[in-house]
């Protein structure tokens, strides 16, 4: 468990920082484009996970799994 650190707000007061989690899109791994069409997908896998076939336009197809 990480330790929780302080700092002051814009009101002095101070406020817990919060902790930042990035998310990238889903990129071909091809051509490493972002525009892809989804043609299948299973939305809940037991597990809150989705799982999705995709076609990217240079034509690559692929799966992409979130968690």
């Amino acid at each position: 468990m990480t330790e929780q650190v302080y700092e002051p707000g814009p009101d002095g007061m101070k406020r817990r920082r919060l902790t930042t989690v990035t998310v990238e899109r889903p990129r071909c791994p091809a051509c490493a484009g972002v525009k892809l069409r989804k043609y299948r997908s299973l939305t809940d896998q037991g597990d809150s996970s989705a799982l999705w076939w995709v076609r990217c336009p240079c034509g690559h197809r692929f799966r992409v799994l979130l968690e």
